[in-house]
């Protein structure tokens, strides 16, 4: 029997009812299947007796003690019980908040097992969380001398019910499931899976549940990979014609750069004209950090793609960003004799109809766009190059649904949001992965600077130096205008306040609810130096490119994750003056905030933010990951098991390669998990 194979519903087992039922489906388990996976989160190790005295060490407490007397605390319904207990160590008391019928059970001179951690308050120590029963045989013990599982929890679930609701579901099934994997693919020895959960949920020893965790995260971790590796595959199968490329027009596009590639750049572009020459389709994903000139690489992508008489498609996911790319693709590309368009949703009417006229009869080489890409009525002659710009914005279907307008086209997939090598093996295990770490020579370190809120006269001090030598500045605010909830500065408002505050410079304001032309007035003005401080929101995270802005400010910065810190500091320290970032912060910060902070702070390398982002926020909410939908891993951690995701997709492949279809009988049941966990 395979765990996805047990039928029935919680309200089956005992002691659930519509409350209970309703409490774990909003914790996510809506079967004994879910309840069965819902890992502990720790352990307590209740074998080894702890005395009372041993709370002052900051340790929890497990002893034989006895009731010695009672007393209440509060008035009318906040009157609240408080036990004294004591064992040869010393005395604590028990605060039974909302527990008063634990009277009868903790009567005077009741001797009890005991287990919970105390706190020192108002001089004697006390617990208000703890679990006790009266004393009784070893053989009778339920909560005492054994491993306990604490399990991620709410409110309205105790853990006294999930770990009984756990130990009848292993009661009923464990010795009937079944190994989910064929043992030249499982770890260890091969357990069964009921082995695997019962050492993962009440293990004899702490090793034992290391080990599950561990077989479980490999189990997932390989049934994920294999699921990536398949798509790929069915993806980028078949052979291509691929018409020889003499590299005309990409060493056209080179020699007019007054510049040479660097480094990384030249080994990026050498590993995508290499998949570009096989017969089957790339798939490749082009990691860099803001300003490392991955744009460059991909129009060098198109002039390979379209020297064979091939057209490609750019999509980014903002219109700001897809003209900026179309007016860098008209500068850099033009000249070479590549036919360029911007297609978006502004785009309308007669020049509409004629633009797709001209792209479906294939004179228009690269088209540029947004969203609108998708539209039924896009198509292509012969698409052979799908690119996507800062692609964590864009979801795994619709990755695939612009490589669909063509024939299995190359794919190049960019992000200037660093994704750790771990979290990208589990986003894109059917694509190859490039990295572009050096930056273009000239380019100083962004220098950063913290200020509390209170102190911005300082910062706007040093924004008034570099203003009068000349150069730019951004101020970016949370909020587009006040919302009389939150006290925070917002864009509008602060656009009125910094008029005020620098009269003598010309100032722009630019968010997401002004309309696309405004918008883009605003960014060629602030690009052309007829602005000196563009006053924004987050919309200038992406595609902002304007080498005099030296200044980048931005208030309540525990307001933005570590990834649009980031971003926003890459605006500045284009060219080869010195810039400088500001992160002005309210002093009542969280613990998660004074983390980023630290890390802007110290970290100038995108991929060390990256993997710190990691670290506070978890993989849920990085990156756009949520956006891919399978994301959900039980048991497996990517930062603590990077190797192991590592060997899963290695291992992948090798299954892969020998049965590409998982059609081998012994491959059946991997197949079938695969189909599961896609759904």
């Amino acid at each position: 029997m395979l765990l996805r194979e047990i039928k029935g519903k919680l309200r089956d087992l005992k002691g659930v009812g519509p409350a209970a039922e309703e409490a774990f489906h909003n914790l996510g388990i809506t079967s004994p299947a879910d309840l069965l996976l819902h890992a502990p989160r720790d352990y307590e190790d209740r074998r080894n007796p702890a005395p009372i005295a041993r709370a002052l060490e900051g340790r929890p407490v497990n002893t034989l003690a006895e009731v010695i007397a009672h007393d209440y605390f509060g008035f009318g319904k906040r009157r609240t019980l408080k036990v004294w207990i004591e064992d040869e160590s010393g005395r604590a008391t028990l605060n039974c908040f909302g527990r008063n019928f634990l009277s009868g059970k903790l009567a005077v001179g009741t001797r009890i097992r005991i287990y919970g951690r105390f706190e020192y308050r108002y001089g004697e120590l006390q617990a208000s969380a703890f679990e006790f029963e009266q004393e009784v045989t070893p053989a009778q013990h339920s909560l005492f001398g054994i491993i306990l599982p604490v399990y991620p929890a709410n409110a309205d679930l105790s853990q006294k019910l999930i770990r009984s609701c756990v130990r009848q579901l292993l009661d009923r099934y464990a010795d009937r499931l079944d190994a989910e994997l064929p043992v030249a693919a499982a770890v260890g020895d091969g357990a069964p899976k009921g082995e695997l959960l019962r050492m993962l949920h009440f293990p004899d020893d702490l090793d034992s549940a290391r080990r599950a965790r561990t077989a479980l995260a490999w189990e997932e971790l390989l049934i994920l990979q294999l699921g990536m590796t398949r798509r790929g595959l069915e993806l980028r199968n078949g052979d291509r014609t691929r018409p020889a490329s003499g590299r005309r027009l990409s060493s056209a596009v080179l020699e007019a750069l007054p510049f040479k590639l660097t480094p990384d750049q030249e080994t990026v572009l050498g590993e995508i004209r290499s998949d570009m020459q096989l017969p089957r389709p790339m798939g490749r994903l082009l990691q860099g950090d803001v300003g490392s000139g991955k744009t460059l690489i991909a129009f060098l992508a198109v002039c390979e793609a379209v020297e064979r008489g091939e057209q490609a498609a750019f999509m980014a996911p903002t219109e700001l960003l897809a003209r900026q790319h179309a007016d860098n693709a008209a500068r850099i590309l033009e000249p070479a004799g590549i036919k360029i368009a911007l297609f978006s949703g502004a785009v309308g009417g007669e020049a509409r109809e004629l633009l797709l006229e001209r792209l479906a009869a294939g004179e228009i080489d690269l088209l540029i766009g947004t969203h609108a890409l998708f539209s039924s009525s896009v198509r292509f002659k012969r698409l052979g190059l799908a690119i996507i710009d800062e692609q964590q914005r864009f979801g795994v279907l619709q990755r695939n649904a612009l490589q669909l307008k063509g024939e299995k086209p190359d794919l190049l997939v960019m992000t200037a949001t660093p994704i750790p090598r771990t979290l990208a093996m589990t986003l894109f295990g059917d694509l190859e992965v490039s990295l572009i770490r050096t930056m273009p020579p000239g380019r100083k370190p962004v220098i950063t600077h913290l200020a509390a809120i209170g102190k911005e006269e300082k910062v706007y001090d040093w924004l008034e130096r570099e203003l009068s030598a000349g150069r730019q500045a951004y101020c970016v605010y949370p909020l587009i205008a006040e919302t009389g909830k939150l006290q925070l500065k917002d864009a509008e408002g602060m656009y009125r306040t910094l008029k005020n505050r620098f009269p003598r410079f010309r100032l722009g304001l630019i968010h997401s609810r002004l309309d696309e032309e405004e918008k883009l007035t605003t960014m060629r003005s602030f690009a052309s130096g007829d602005i000196d401080i563009l006053v924004a929101t987050s919309v200038v995270e992406v595609g902002v490119d304007v080498s005099n802005a030296t200044c980048m400010v931005i208030e309540h910065a525990e307001r933005f994750g570590l990834s649009a810190l980031h971003q926003l500091r890459g605006r500045v320290g284009r060219g080869e003056e010195q810039s400088y970032c500001f992160l002005v912060y309210d002093p009542e910060l969280t613990e998660a905030g004074k983390q980023r902070l630290k890390v802007m702070k110290e970290e100038q390398d995108g991929f060390a933010v990256a993997e710190e982002d990691l670290k506070i926020r978890g993989p849920g909410n990085i990156s756009g990951v949520e956006q891919a939908g399978f994301l959900r891993l039980r048991f497996a951690d990517l930062v603590r098991d990077a190797s192991l995701m590592i060997e899963a997709r290695d291992r992948a492949r090798s299954i892969l390669a020998e049965d590409p279809g998982l059609l081998n009988p012994k491959n059946a049941v991997l197949r079938g998990l695969i189909r599961q966990d896609q759904e």
